[in-house]
């Protein structure tokens, strides 16, 4: 064992202590001086021994336990998302959704209604275990795109209830998709999620089944066109059955948006589906997120 991992964890009970005190107030103002009270050290060499253990600042620290704490309570109640805000000390829905962001490259309401779970930053007390770090679970390089603007006429659901609706939506879709002209390509739909600063926010978002066209003219009674701007994306293949999507939404939002030097921009999501999709365990298929490089 190296000197340097011996020390560590001789500051493991002083670290444990002040997580221990920002646990308990989590939705309350703290100074560097309560935690010092706490453990009796200078602030300056506090804050060494906690980077240095945890790898992070202690406001750091504190910002994602609170946003870790309120995707835990999307994920797992029925609180409003402006209940969830007020119990964790933020002043308004509109600066906590712009904190949650900054963190997780989504809004709350997108949180809730992928339905994530981010487990990786539910960690509050460390071990001699977490000197060496976190391991294990999926790992996807994506592949980075440029591509150009293009056209979708479909059918839209507004709402907050995928689960039970988005599968209906594709089956009645596919029922009507003749009706549509001008189609480039029959053996390729898309599930397009319009989104934008202000969607999300009560969990709620536009879906549409779709056919890329070559011009929004004659657009089926009962459905609607869309113009996809040009961006570049990320695109992560998804394997096997939509049972584990979730995983697959967990490793980009979770892992590798946190670790790479790009961050998604907002505009519109799609899913690629072409004659590798079956809905079964062999299945596969795209999803497309714009990006832009970190600043």
């Amino acid at each position: 064992m190296s000197r340097d991992t011996s020390l560590k964890e001789d500051y493991i009970d002083c670290v444990n202590s002040v997580i221990d005190y920002i646990e308990e107030h989590l939705s309350s103002p703290i100074t560097l001086d309560d935690l010092c009270s706490e453990i009796f050290y200078s602030s300056v060499h506090l804050q060494r021994i906690f980077f240095h253990t945890v790898g992070e600042t202690i406001g750091q620290y504190r910002k994602g336990r609170r946003l870790s704490v309120a995707a835990d309570k999307l994920a797992t109640t029925s609180m409003s998302i402006l209940e969830i805000a007020l119990q964790l000390g933020y002043d308004s829905q509109e600066s906590f959704t712009r904190a949650f962001k900054s963190r997780y490259y989504l809004t709350p309401g997108k949180y809730r209604r992928l339905e994530l779970h981010f487990t990786v930053t539910q960690k509050k007390r460390l071990c001699k275990k977490d000197l060496i770090g976190l391991k294990g679970g999926i790992r996807m390089e994506p592949k980075i795109i440029h591509k150009s603007a293009f056209k979708v006429i479909g059918l839209k659901y507004y709402g907050n209830d995928p689960a039970n609706n988005c599968p209906k939506l594709w089956r009645d879709f596919m029922e009507r998709h003749t009706e549509i002209d001008n189609v480039i390509s029959a053996k390729e739909s898309y599930g397009l999620m319009c989104t934008g600063e202000e969607d999300f926010i009560d969990g709620k978002f536009d879906y549409i089944a779709s056919l890329a066209v070559s011009t929004l003219e004659r657009i089926p009674e009962g459905m609607i066109g869309a113009e996809v701007p040009e961006a570049t994306y990320a695109v992560f293949t998804h394997k096997g059955e939509l049972d584990s999507l979730q995983d697959t939404y967990e490793y980009i939002y979770g892992k590798w948006f946190q670790n790479s030097e790009y961050e998604p921009v907002g505009l519109n999501e799609f899913e690629l589906y072409d004659e590798r999709f079956t809905g079964k365990e062999d299945s596969e298929f795209d999803i497309y997120i714009p990006i832009k490089k970190k600043r």
